[in-house]
């Protein structure tokens, strides 16, 4: 027993000095987000996740069918419950959640290119990940997305270094699947591709359980909460066409490439493809993996409008970090090679993708400060927002009068979270999605109201004659009808 002990102790000392690096890099990436973007609110899903634990926790049904409510996303929600305690500080720990996923996105990338190609490969692939505008800015307005490509990216790493290990990746995909339902078809063809190898039936069935875990319990909670437990298809269907997003099959292959270039932009655009090429020459094998779940996601991405599902980027990003992987080849593959003619050439070939990264430093520069400059601008327009929630005459009037009206949909879920409203306090009446109710919000037509809302402005909702203005700030007027002053 005494030598068992023993024997244990290096390995979880091993174990613990192998942990540092990356708890060191997850939380450096997030601390510099932090401190060079200082993120001040969350995007509009998140704060609906947070919506409804404080629902389910205050004994209400959440309110799933709200005007323009997102998809819900049952581990979101959940996950969202832990924040609540914290009170006024529940909007800070979401986004240091997001923040440290995506530091743990960027470590798993770079475990990731080491692992499969080199360790320099994974150095280059990361810092593609790090300095991708888009990523951090779903980082920052604490997307769910962020974990979602985390959790993927485990679950390929696991793969990586032990194929066919079975459980272990599918437990790591179900949890995906709680998340994105893209991840259930990446259990589903794992499982498949497990069959020979699983033995027995018994084993079989066992893996199948697993896969099937996630879709299940999605199901229902949507079954729970509306009756349907299909409702989130059905919702994400309905509010695509209500908000008219892209959602058709001939607009399926521009803007796939459209959002992979948003992502890997114009270096990489140009780089992946001479990775992909040496990895077809040099490292086939060792490529399929990564390259096999990017084409799978891309596929769940592309046949979504036969569901009315819409077409949205953030359902690329992870099969872009998954490119970006080659990207790193591309860069580094050559020194895999023995030397001779080959790799000199390659070598060239490596320096041109280098070259193509360094010659966009100015515009990935000017992308970056553009965004510290519009999440500055939108998260004066939130913390005016918060601050009409906050104002006694806002929260007397709604008291007497609720429902509240807004003239876009975009206010409602941190309007009802910071008035504590019940389900269906707080509406829109932006395409006529609810009656006009007593108090109506309307943006003013400010630069940063109008920076907020692009070329969506509701410019057309004017209040009825009798409403007065009960409120005003830089960016929002409260207007309230007789009697709810």
């Amino acid at each position: 027993m005494r030598g068992a002990v023993a024997a244990s102790a290096p390995r979880e000392r091993a174990l613990a000095l192998a942990a540092v690096p990356a708890a060191a890099t997850i939380a450096a990436v997030a601390l510099l987000l932090k401190l060079v973007y200082r993120p001040t609110h969350l995007n509009y899903d998140t704060r609906y996740a947070l919506l409804w634990a404080q629902d389910l926790w205050s004994g209400h049904t959440p309110e799933y069918r709200a005007d323009f409510a997102p998809t819900p996303h049952p581990l979101q929600t959940a996950l969202s419950s832990l924040a609540l305690p914290l009170g006024d500080h529940a909007d800070r720990a979401i986004t240091w959640a997001a923040l440290l996923f995506f530091g743990a996105v960027v470590y798993l990338v770079h475990r990731l290119g080491a692992e499969l190609f080199s360790p320099a490969a994974g150095v280059v692939a990361a810092l593609v990940a790090l300095t991708r505008p888009v990523l951090e800015r779903d980082a920052l307005l604490a997307y769910q997305d962020v974990a979602f490509a985390a959790l993927i990216l485990g679950a390929v790493l696991l793969e990586a270094r032990r194929p066919r290990r079975g459980a272990p990746v599918l437990g790591v995909l179900a949890v995906a699947g709680l998340l994105r339902p893209e991840a259930w078809v990446l259990s589903g063809l794992y499982w498949l591709s497990l069959w020979p190898a699983a033995g027995t039936h018994r084993r079989r069935a066992a893996l199948a359980a697993i896969v099937a875990v996630a879709p299940l319990l999605w199901a229902l909670s949507d079954w729970l909460v509306t009756g349907d437990a299909l409702h989130s298809l059905h919702g994400t269907a309905e509010l695509a066409e209500a908000a008219d997003r892209r959602r058709r099959l001939d607009q399926v292959p521009y803007w796939t490439a459209q959002y992979f270039g948003n992502v890997l932009r114009e270096p990489l655009v140009l780089g992946v493809p001479i990775g992909l090429l040496f990895a077809y020459h040099h490292a086939r094998r060792r490529a399929i993996l990564p390259l096999a779940v990017a084409l799978a996601m891309t596929a769940v991405f592309a046949i979504g409008p036969i569901f009315g599902l819409p077409l949205i980027g953030r359902y690329l990003r992870t099969p872009a970090m998954l490119l970006a992987l080659f990207y790193g080849l591309a860069v580094c593959g050559w020194a895999l090679l023995p030397p001779g003619k080959p790799r000199r050439r390659w070598l060239a070939a490596g320096v041109l993708a280098a070259a193509l990264s360094v010659a966009f430093i100015p515009k990935q520069i000017d992308m970056l400060q553009n965004l510290h400059a519009r999440l500055s601008r939108d998260g004066k327009v939130y913390a005016d927002l918060h601050a009409v929630a906050e104002a006694p005459a806002v929260r007397a009037a709604f008291a007497r009068c609720a429902p509240l009206s807004s003239a876009d949909h975009r206010p409602i879920p941190h309007l009802r979270y910071w008035l504590d409203g019940a389900p269906g306090s707080v509406g829109t009446v932006r395409a006529d999605a609810s009656p006009l109710g007593r108090l109506l919000l309307v943006p003013r037509a400010t630069r940063l109201a109008k920076g907020l809302y692009k070329a969506n402005f509701p410019r057309d909702v004017r209040p009825p004659a009798d409403y007065r203005q009960v409120y005003e700030n830089r960016s929002w007027r409260l207007w309230a009808a007789p009697g709810c002053a």
